[in-house]
């Protein structure tokens, strides 16, 4: 069936985040990001360029037909896919608050960049965290750019967007390890297996409020004297994990 003008209407609005929490709909591009999120999520729309089947096992939701033209103007990437999958956000994202069970999280503070936040929520899941805390500035698991870059992991990764300083209040019995420039090497300091991780702002850093709760300040030290001025959070995610799955 041809996608009428309404539904394509419909989820070229998903580029906007009022839209997508209006609608309680985002949108995956690719055969493997769909295939993967579709094992997490309820399909609501599947669109294929004509002649390309769906992935296997994929069923129950609308399947449309749209040419190339119309697959650019619904694609967000300068290179659209051959399908693109709508999908219904899940009720239970915010419901998660204090206390937690003991284990080990990842508590972000103003990631702002959605490829940023899409590389860490499928580093995350890589070292089996499986809960995130955002503040309510970082940016939204669901930008098509965020979810790009998870690769199939969101899902697997639960984001909930909350204030910092209340869930680490409310759990006062877990470590809050934060990284900075200045801190402990993170590669000597006695690291547990349960606890809050925090990452700051790209720019900033953690909140001067968040950083006031810290247990323990970190820091990833360079290699020699010659280093650039700080490391992206992607991978200062990545290193930190590492050093605590070690």
């Amino acid at each position: 069936m041809k996608i009428s003008k309404t539904r394509s209407q419909l989820i070229s609005s998903l580029s906007m985040p009022k839209m997508r929490k209006r609608q309680q709909l985002f949108m995956a591009e690719g055969r493997k990001a769909v295939a993967d999120l579709a094992r997490r999520f309820t399909l609501h729309t599947l669109v294929t360029l004509p002649g390309v089947m769906p992935p296997e096992g994929i069923g129950g939701a609308d399947v449309f037909e749209a040419d190339e033209a119309e697959m650019k103007r619904l694609s967000n990437f300068s290179t659209p896919s051959e399908i693109i999958g709508v999908f219904r956000m899940p009720s239970s994202d915010d419901d998660v608050s204090g206390p937690l069970e003991p284990d080990l999280y990842m508590m972000l503070d103003g990631v702002r960049d959605p490829g940023n936040l899409g590389t860490i929520i499928r580093t995350c899941h890589w070292f089996g965290i499986r809960r995130i805390f955002a503040s309510h500035d970082c940016a939204d698991c669901y930008n098509p750019k965020t979810v790009q870059a998870t690769m199939g992991s969101l899902g697997s990764v639960g984001v909930t967007y909350c204030g910092l300083v209340g869930m680490i209040e409310a759990n006062p019995g877990l470590p809050v390890y934060g990284l900075m420039l200045r801190g402990r090497d993170i590669f000597s300091a006695p690291l547990g297996d349960k606890g809050f991780i925090v990452l700051g702002n790209e720019g900033k850093g953690v909140s001067a409020e968040v950083a006031a709760r810290f247990s323990d300040a970190l820091t990833i030290p360079p290699y020699s004297s010659d280093h650039g001025e700080s490391l992206n959070v992607s991978a200062a995610a990545a290193i930190t994990l590492a050093a605590f799955r070690k």
